[in-house]
């Protein structure tokens, strides 16, 4: 589901939610959630070239086209994925201070279907956060008692990069090989980029 909102400076702001099969440990599925921020004004950067009779050329504008995206409820697997692509500036919220047992974990569609699976994944949670909170009470400062939390853990960020990048992210992560997850968060961004800026990537995917 997608909408267009103005935000205080009139620019457009793009929102869509997409499902993902997650799990918290105290209140049942949450979604993953994920909003474009910002993003480059194509038609404006289109009025420009028109007055300066320069033709417009969308692959050429990859480097200059401009998404800012947050990222809600995703697994830190994921973002331990999302990070290794490097020509992207990152802000993530940081477990030293958080209340990191209370966040919530993503569980992978093959445990939640899996009777036996589940049962031992939500064992280990218990034991893991029931340590890291006993661990915290005797003095551990949660900086840490974090280095036993799982990478199924939620988390949130903000990223932005280029067009060019984007692509990049996208041509890798919604390969069959990519994992669930970060495959799904990859077709997202690509559907909320082409909703932003479609000149450019009817231009450059579909061609």
């Amino acid at each position: 589901m997608a909408s267009l909102a103005k935000d205080g400076d009139g620019r457009t702001q793009l929102t869509k939610t997409f499902l993902l099969v997650s799990a918290s440990p105290r209140s049942g599925e949450l979604d993953t959630r994920v909003k474009l921020l910002y993003h480059t004004d194509f038609q404006a950067l289109r009025s420009v070239l028109a007055r300066k009779e320069v033709e417009l050329d969308p692959e050429l504008l990859m480097d200059h086209v401009v998404y800012m995206f947050e990222i809600e409820d995703c697994s830190r697997v994921t973002t331990h994925q999302l990070v290794r692509h490097r020509a992207v500036s990152y802000d993530q919220e940081s477990q030293r201070f958080s209340a990191a047992t209370r966040e919530g974990v993503v569980t992978p569609p093959s445990i939640q279907s899996n009777e036996a699976a589940l049962r031992a994944y939500d064992e280990a949670l218990k034991a893991v956060y029931s340590a890291y909170e006993k661990m915290v009470a005797a003095g551990v400062a949660k900086e840490d008692a974090r280095y036993i939390l799982p990478n199924g853990i939620k988390t949130k960020l903000v990223m932005t990069l280029n067009a060019r990048s984007l692509m990049h992210i996208v041509w890798q992560r919604t390969a069959l090989q990519a994992q669930w997850e970060i495959r799904e968060l990859a077709n997202t961004l690509h559907s909320l980029a082409r909703e932003a800026t479609p000149e450019l990537w009817v231009k450059i995917i579909e061609r």
